[in-house]
């Protein structure tokens, strides 16, 4: 007589994730799975900048009155121009903001990524995150230019980590090795102050300039002129320790990783210098003025991808794939 024993399965195996979730899980942590999702939340991240940009430069800052809700005890706004534009807005950040907390998840439990990778992809989703209440008080106090404007500060700083996360995984995928050097160090922290100070200088003429968010709203921060002085001034510098930093890269050529960053930070540079002296000489239209605000996106993530590697060349013996 045979006897059949059934077994029965334990708590942990029964609470245990079903096979197909645990491959997906394995992929989307692999070494390759968190450059894909990393890859995915930094152009997201970039995405959201002009996204911004067309909601203050469009006059639609005020186009839903209420936060989080659009007017009063809508959710959806009226058939209104601007509401639409702003609601967009709203419900991209919100997409974006899923992705970058999903993003710093996944990049958190990889067993690939390191120290650095994590904590930048957790600031990336923290920024993320911190514009919602952001928002609610800058509607709540009618577009004040400078909280207007630390939404845009919030938005570089989100993107910035988010550029750093996907190098780390990147790095990882290509089998390099990194660390810091202090004379490479000392020429990105220089590079680093000049492209904070073209930025900060942007966002000071940003504020003082005619585009406020909203047509009614008429308070300015600080006078143009003065401040569009300044910013022309910085935006000199960088272009000098670009030029710097761009012939440093001729002798790193078999570090492609920041070969490319520092190449392409030439042409952005050079296409946002022209598009902001088209802007300043045609008085600043707004459809102009959003290419400028797009471009220096672009600007902000290469240029911190460039100064990122810069400051962590390749450890001899590091053979990248």
């Amino acid at each position: 007589m045979r006897v059949y024993h059934r077994r029965v399965a334990t708590h942990s195996e029964t609470t245990r994730p079903q096979g197909g979730v645990r491959r997906a899980w394995g992929g989307l942590t692999s070494a390759r799975g968190v450059r894909w999702i990393a890859g995915i939340t930094m152009a997201l991240l970039w995405v959201i900048i002009p996204s911004g940009g067309v909601v203050r430069l469009t006059g639609s800052g005020l186009g839903c009155t209420d936060w989080p809700l659009c007017e009063n005890t809508s959710v959806i706004p009226a058939m209104d121009a601007n509401a639409w534009i702003e609601y967009t807005n709203r419900m991209l950040s919100g997409v974006v903001m899923i992705v970058a907390v999903l993003s710093a998840i996944v990049l958190t439990a990889s067993r690939s990524t390191g120290i650095s990778t994590r904590v930048a992809a957790i600031v990336a989703a923290a920024a993320t995150v911190g514009q919602v209440p952001l928002g609610a008080v800058t509607v709540y106090f009618e577009l004040h230019p400078l909280l207007v404007a630390s939404h845009f500060v919030l938005s570089l700083v989100a993107l910035g980590a988010g550029v750093i996360a996907f190098l780390g995984t990147d790095d990882v995928v290509r089998r390099v090795r990194r660390a810091f050097t202090a004379a490479a160090g000392w020429l990105a922290a220089i590079g680093a102050l000049a492209l904070i100070a073209t930025v900060t200088t942007g966002v000071l003429t940003t504020s003082a300039g005619p585009h406020s968010g909203d047509p009614e709203v008429v308070k300015r921060y600080g006078s143009l002129d003065p401040a569009a002085y300044w910013h022309v001034r910085a935006v000199i510098l960088l272009g000098i320790v670009g030029v710097v930093i761009a012939f440093v890269a001729r002798r790193r050529r078999t570090d492609r990783g920041f070969l490319v960053p520092a190449l392409l930070f030439i042409p952005l540079f050079i296409a946002q210098v022209i598009i902001g002296e088209v802007q300043w000489r045609t008085q600043l239209p707004w459809d102009v003025v959003v290419f400028h605000v797009g471009v220096a996106g672009l600007v902000w993530g290469v240029g911190v991808a460039a100064l990122w590697r810069l400051a962590r060349p390749i450890t001899p013996g590091s053979t990248p794939a």
